[in-house]
């Protein structure tokens, strides 16, 4: 058991981040909202929803929202988005906010909790994000690339869920200033019906986020924080 775990030490912004999670897909790494300055935005039976932020200039006019926790397993890519965004507070231009689910139930083989996640999208992520009217919404999640359902050939991408001009256009961008990801659109896909394609089709431009599961703690924070300085590098106007 010993060889699935990792010990790192990880200098972000001068800042050391223990870390000390499996190096298989887990939930380990999951956010607590409760121990951070949260909003509880819905609860059920399947879990709870919490709004954190915002951060970055709160003054600013372009609101970004990025969505972590539906699919618990994913962990190691939520907490690495989290951390990085709390950790370039006081230097970001925009101002995000971020929305945590929490699947409370078991996490059993089959569904792996990712059902749950994606209701409690459905119910209280979905229409909060569309009713704020974000300027641009990201989410956050990682993959077991030949390993997964449906097998992804790629497992570090972007893609835009609603397949539109607006999204792609942003998307590109962010694909030029990060070397590591390229465009993929998984033919398995589960969770766009329940957030992404909603929201896209409301009027925001909707990005997928996507790592890899099995790759070092280390490269899964080092893209984060490539995707939110790129992101908070974008030109809305």
């Amino acid at each position: 058991m010993c060889d699935l775990i990792l010990n790192l030490i990880i200098k972000i912004d001068d800042i050391m981040i223990i870390k000390n999670y499996s190096n298989e897909p887990t939930d380990e790494a999951k956010v607590d909202s409760s121990l951070y300055d949260a909003q509880l935005i819905g609860e059920n039976d399947l879990g709870t929803v919490h709004l954190h932020g915002p951060f970055g200039n709160e003054e600013s006019d372009i609101k970004i929202a990025y969505l972590i926790g539906m699919h618990p397993l994913e962990s190691k890519a939520h907490r690495a988005l989290f951390d990085t965004v709390l950790d370039k507070d006081g230097d970001l231009n925009y101002s995000y906010y971020i929305y945590n689910i929490n699947v409370i139930g078991e996490l059993d083989e089959a569904t792996e909790g990712r059902m749950d996640g994606q209701l409690l999208a459905q119910e209280f992520v979905a229409h909060h994000i569309i009713d704020r009217g974000y300027d641009f919404f990201l989410d956050i999640h990682s993959n077991r690339g030949s390993r997964s359902p449906g097998t992804y050939e790629i497992s570090n991408f972007l893609f835009a869920p609603g397949f539109d001009e607006e999204s792609s256009k942003y998307m590109n961008v962010l694909l030029s200033k990060i070397d590591e990801l390229v465009y993929y659109a998984p033919e398995y896909r589960t969770s766009p019906e329940f957030i992404t394609v909603p929201v896209q089709k409301s009027g925001i431009p909707t990005l997928v986020y996507e790592t890899y599961s099995y790759e070092p703690i280390e490269l899964t924070y080092e893209l984060s924080e490539k995707l939110v300085d790129a992101v908070d590098s974008l030109d809305f106007d």
